[in-house]
């Protein structure tokens, strides 16, 4: 679609919004932007305006869509919205940031997608990339909007984090390389039932061709059962078993069986990043990389040095011998649970958040004697509170804030505990962001050690 002239509506200023609103801006188009929030809360609405976008803040009301030629959505943008349905009843075209950017970029996209998992992921990728002297852009759900890299010039790769959020409103995305990692309930607060959670995954595979790959999870039931719809070649990717074809674990060694022959990358235990859902997420990299042609021994090496990313078991401090560790980023059951797994020792845990209409059973059964202390904060204290005791753990304490759980953690814990933040819930009751969420605990937990000075 030529965009040039066309009237389009942005709903949603948050990071991907106003990009989107500024590079159509920049085609010449005819920009309304929307948002419910007022004034005070939209970081960038003097630059916006200055640019001669028009702000509709505070509500989106229906006159929006007069003579509206395409709605672009943010990802936290709900698809049951009032105007999103007369949109479509008007056969107003919908689509997501991540469409818009696609539409505008030149590069082949490597596309990752799993409930956990993905910016590890999406970062590694980059990284085993970029290490190989390949030029490449690492952009999506991690938090650098896509279209904010179509201006790049030449590159290699561009590879996307994606969420079922973005993949709600695509219509001709297309990865050369599409990776799901696993799928577990998560999100159906928006998608309603795990059926259209998993329908909205599904979708990263529905525009490739012959042509493309598809690095599928063998271990992962559901991601497997998707292996069916891809239309390019899928690659399966192995924590548990020998495949015939495709990336695993032989001896506790990384393998790649293909055409070419069985080439061993490097020991699981010489990974940087820990854990057993870190090795799945090695092995989707590798996966991808292989098919990028990436040098294998410059790919082992970057596997070394690779310590993961921010918010995500991530390493804070010890203080008299209790470790303190942020995993900000465990926002739903299944990647707390990982996160516990992957703890060495007694845990005291943080946890709790926004309710997303999670099931913490199996979560609560993950404690298995490892957690020692239950820490609760936000909207699903309660909740969570409830799930504990029904599964038989009792030692638990709420808070009102998450400094005040540090502290209580302080209190509880020993030498040889960790203190570990892994909410699995969203952050959004509280916080901004999981981000804001972590730089609050690491801050509480550096205030500690101020004390410890006095």
């Amino acid at each position: 679609m030529d965009l040039k002239g066309k009237n389009i509506l942005v709903l949603g200023l948050a990071k991907s919004g106003v990009a989107a609103a500024i590079e159509l801006n920049k085609i010449g188009s005819n920009v309304t932007a929307s948002d419910i929030k007022d004034r005070s809360s939209i970081k960038n609405a003097d630059l916006l305006e200055s640019l001669g976008i028009k702000l509709v803040l505070e509500s989106h009301p229906l006159n929006l869509l007069n003579g509206c030629d395409l709605i672009v959505v943010s990802p936290g943008i709900p698809g049951d919205l009032k105007i999103l349905k007369e949109a479509r009843k008007r056969d107003i075209p919908i689509i997501s940031e991540l469409e818009l950017g696609y539409w505008f970029m030149k590069a082949p996209i490597i596309a990752v997608t799993g409930t956990n998992g993905k910016t590890t992921t999406t970062t590694l990728i980059g990284e085993i990339l970029k290490n190989d002297g390949k030029t490449v852009s690492v952009a999506g759900n991690i938090g650098i909007p896509l279209i904010r890299e179509v201006n790049k010039g030449d590159q290699d790769y561009v590879v996307v984090e994606v969420s079922s959020f973005q993949l709600e409103n695509i219509l001709q995305f297309k990865p050369k390389i599409a990776t799901i990692l696993n799928i577990s309930e998560d999100h159906l607060n928006r998608h309603k039932t795990f059926e259209n959670y998993i329908e909205a995954k599904a979708r990263i595979l529905e525009n490739q061709d012959e042509n493309d790959y598809a690095v599928i999870n063998y271990d992962d039931p559901i991601a497997f059962s998707l292996a069916k719809r891809a239309n390019g070649k899928v690659i399966f990717f192995s924590r548990k078993r020998e495949l015939d074809f495709g990336v695993f674990v032989k001896n506790d060694v990384i393998v790649i069986k293909g055409q070419g022959g069985f080439f061993p990358i490097l020991k699981a235990n010489e990974l940087g990043i820990k854990g057993l859902h870190n090795l799945e997420n090695a092995l989707a990299a590798v996966s991808v990389c292989w098919i990028a042609k990436a040098n294998l021994n410059l790919m082992a090496e970057t596997l070394k040095d690779f310590h993961g990313v921010e918010h995500r078991l991530e390493y804070v401090a010890t203080i008299n011998g209790v470790k303190y560790i942020n995993d900000s980023k465990g926002t739903n059951p299944n990647s707390s649970q990982k996160a516990i797994e992957a703890v060495e020792g007694p845990i005291v845990l943080i946890a709790g958040g926004y309710d997303k209409k999670s099931d913490f059973t199996d979560f609560i059964k993950s404690f298995n004697g490892k957690v020692k202390k239950l820490i609760l904060i936000g909207a699903t204290a309660k909740i969570l509170e409830d799930a504990a005791i029904k599964q038989g753990f009792l030692n638990i304490e709420k808070a009102y804030s998450l400094q005040e759980a540090v502290n209580l953690a302080k209190n509880e814990a020993r030498p040889g505990d960790t203190v570990l933040l892994s909410p699995a819930c969203a952050s959004w009751d509280m916080f901004q962001s999981f981000e804001e969420r972590g730089i609050v605990f690491k801050n509480a937990v550096h205030s500690l050690m101020g004390q410890l000075k006095e």
